[in-house]
């Protein structure tokens, strides 16, 4: 029987630099006895070695998000280089993509590419997914369609979070972090509570001061409170039993989000007559501007609370597993319109999203020849939202989007020998979906519409273990995305009628794993190619009637993405760990006739009769290349009661446009992120303290990009979202255990 490959303590962003990895590869293979522990994942629904499975992922554990500085949803950025969250100016428009493929989509009606599951549960939204990350246990990103074992929404690929489990012992924690903008305080509890109950307790708070100023007030923006707790209760209720309950609860309370301005051209006028001097003094437009004057205060408040029942039960050699999930979101923003305090034109929503799931499995028992899981799956979805806009270019309606959604899947490994597996796996899903929406001005407007589909999607992967330390795989997969309703200030009959087609994707694969110098380097690297059939993708458009411009959802004809991923984990000592993760990645939309024109496109740029053709052209918000790199060094200190240590991370991303119709004003140029950290951390593990400096060179980027020529008299005008960590700040982190 072969080895049991091992894999790494983390799994992305690894490895060594180029001098380490000529010079330093001959100090490896004569080092002392250390290597990089096994990871254990769940992407394939069973336990497995990461290093063991045809899947190419990346799974961080607890000591690599601490590391690393991981406190939120957006920062995973910097553990994978095939993950790109832009942040927009609120959650619903946050897109989260990996290689290169997200969706951007005000509609509620539309489900994300990248599917995010929390302790086995997916999120009907992905806003539902930007809370912090507090008592995790591991973080897996499954690039490539995934939708065999984990279903419609997968077909670019899944993020799942694992929360930590209730200790044997009893235990906790406490972590203070404060900065020059943030206090956050975290803490757990976790023990038995009987011989067979064992329970985790966890919470946090942060308070963000806001980093863009509101010159009209001197109010901070872009900040706010956010809190949250979860509890955990696992249960031996039999020998054969398990029983695991999970109820969680997060809010936040912001004033969020502004949008400076990058740009104003010298005789833009706001509502077509107002001066730049009634609005715009005091204010330098540019990409570097974090200054704004709202006469309105932006703010956003969310709530999302779930309770999910797992239930194990052993049968023998094979195990049944029920996991039923319930979340409920809402989610509240009112804007500044004209951002600006000469108008008071604002626009507010509310958002409320309610999911029912339930996924039963069963798995049989491993080390057989033929290895399989069989599983059914519903889900129900109902999502609402109501929309104001006043008192100019003014639209009030409200609207809802059901989905409900069976399916039946399996997937099995069959080996031929000790070196040699075959795995399959099919899943049929049929789905209905419905939408009503009433609008109340400026027109009276009453629809509805309903529709069904049904899709058979499925995977197929040979791999081969060409040694005890190195597999080869490869493979195709077919991903999937539900059709939906565009449901925004423009939705019409026509839309009612004919909802936005699924989106469907062919993938194929061929990768290696390896573990090499005794397993103290690890060298993984994936080249594929996927093709995207109506890629679900959003633009705007001119309303008629109140000459703004709203959002559209359209269907990407063919959209084609390939690539290669390298991800390297080194240990040159054993107080020493390197990660490297590279992404070359080619989107391109391959046919994409008839897209709208962006703002102020003129027919000599392609515009014809309000039309253009994108074929050929890149995607937005997939940059071509992007490194993360991040090391880890512990300085043992003999005399004392402590252990040294330092950390840095760096990101550089390539160029990349911020918008879908190739307006050429919206891009943001290649840029680098150095993170650096260092402290002492007890020999007994008792406390740790971290002095940290994010944006070390103070690098300054932007997120997100839009232009706004329609209420500035058909000027140029453009805005953009800069994030928190687009500056420079230093801060410390405290954490107790005990």
């Amino acid at each position: 029987m072969r080895r049991k490959i091992t894999a790494p303590q983390s799994s992305l962003a690894a490895a060594i630099a180029l001098v380490a990895a000529t010079a330093g590869a001959p100090q490896l293979a004569q080092a002392e006895s250390f290597g990089l522990e096994e990871v254990i994942v769940t992407a394939q629904k069973r336990a497995e070695n990461a290093q063991d499975i045809p899947v190419a992922l990346t799974a961080v554990q607890a000591e690599t998000l601490e590391n690393m500085g991981v406190q939120n949803f957006k920062d995973l950025t910097k553990v994978s280089s095939s993950l790109t969250i832009s942040e927009g100016s609120q959650k619903n428009n946050s897109p989260i993509s990996l290689r290169g493929i997200g969706t951007f989509a005000y509609s509620m009606g539309v489900e994300s590419s990248v599917a995010v599951i929390i302790d086995d549960v997916p999120v009907a939204r992905a806003g539902q997914a930007f809370s912090n990350l507090v008592d995790i246990e591991r973080v897996e990103v499954l690039r490539g369609p995934q939708s065999t074992l984990f279903g419609k929404s997968a077909s670019a690929g899944v993020i799942s979070i694992t929360t930590k489990a209730p200790s044997d012992v009893t235990e906790g924690t406490l972590a203070l972090v404060a900065d020059e903008g943030e206090t956050r305080a975290s803490g757990s509890v976790s023990g038995m509570l009987t011989d067979t109950l064992g329970a985790r307790v966890s919470g946090y708070y942060s308070d963000t001061e806001g980093h863009i100023k509101n010159l009209a007030d001197g109010s901070m923006l872009n900040g706010g409170i956010n809190r949250g707790g979860r509890a955990k209760l696992v249960w031996d209720a039999a020998s054969n039993l398990t029983v695991s309950f999970i109820g969680d609860y997060n809010e936040s309370d912001e004033v969020c989000c502004a949008g400076p301005f990058s740009y104003v051209d010298e005789d833009a006028a706001l509502a077509g007559f107002l001066p730049q001097s009634e609005w715009l003094t005091g204010i330098t437009p540019s990409k570097d501007n974090t200054e704004v004057s709202y006469g309105r205060t932006p703010r956003s408040k969310s709530r999302d609370w779930s309770a999910t029942l797992k239930l194990e039960y052993d049968l023998g050699d094979f195990s049944l597993t029920s996991i039923t999930g319930y979340r409920d979101w809402s989610y509240y923003f009112e804007q500044d319109a004209d951002q600006t305090d000469a108008f008071d034109l604002y626009q507010l929503s509310n958002n409320v999203s309610e999911a029912l799931t339930q996924e039963l499995r069963l798995t049989s028992p491993d080390g057989e020849n033929l290895e399989y899981i069989l599983g059914l799956y519903y889900s129900k979805v109902e999502n609402s939202r109501d929309f104001t806009r006043l008192p100019f270019f003014a639209a009030t309606w409200e609207g809802n989007a059901d989905t409900e959604s069976y399916a039946v899947f399996g997937q099995g490994k069959y080996s031929f020998s000790d070196d040699w597996q075959l795995i399959g796996g099919l899943r049929y899903n049929a789905e209905e979906i419905s939408a009503r929406f009433e609008k109340s001005f400026p027109e009276q407007v009453s629809l509805e519409g309903s529709d069904m589909d049904e899709v058979v999607t499925g995977k197929l992967a040979l791999q081969c273990f060409a040694s005890e330390n190195v597999m080869l795989f490869g493979g195709y997969s077919r991903g999937y995305k539900g059709q939906g309703y565009d449901l925004s200030s423009s939705f019409s009959q026509d839309g009612a009628d004919n909802p936005v087609a699924p989106e469907n994707s062919d993938a194929f694969e061929l990768g290696i794993k390896s573990n090499l110098f005794d397993n103290r380097l690890q060298l993984n690297a994936v080249l594929f190619t996927t093709e995207y059939e109506d890629f679900q993708a959003q633009s705007t458009v001119q309303d008629e009637v109140t000459q703004t411009f709203d959002f559209k959802l359209n269907n990407v004809g063919n959209l084609k993405t390939s690539g290669l991923e390298l991800d390297v984990i080194a240990l040159p000592t054993e107080n020493f760990k390197v990660n490297l993760g590279l992404a070359y990645i080619d989107a391109v939309i391959e046919e994409f006739k008839g897209a709208d024109c962006y703002a102020l496109q003129t027919e000599a740029l392609g515009c014809i009769d309000g039309k253009q053709d994108l074929s050929g052209k890149d995607l937005s918000n997939a940059p071509d290349l992007k490194v993360t790199l991040a090391g880890e060094y512990t300085l043992p200190l003999q005399s004392m009661p402590f252990d040294g240590f330092f950390n840095f991370s760096y990101q550089w991303q390539d160029d990349v446009s911020l918008n879908l119709m190739g307006n050429p004003d919206l891009m943001q140029e290649a840029y680098g992120i150095v993170n650096i950290s260092m402290g002492v951390d007890s020999k007994e593990g008792g406390y740790r303290a971290t002095l940290f400096v994010n944006n070390l060179l103070d690098e300054s980027y932007i997120s997100a990009a839009s232009s706004y020529e329609a209420i500035f008299g058909g000027k140029d005008v453009r805005s953009h979202t800069t994030p928190r960590n687009a500056e420079r700040y230093a801060g410390v982190r405290l954490k107790m255990n005990f």
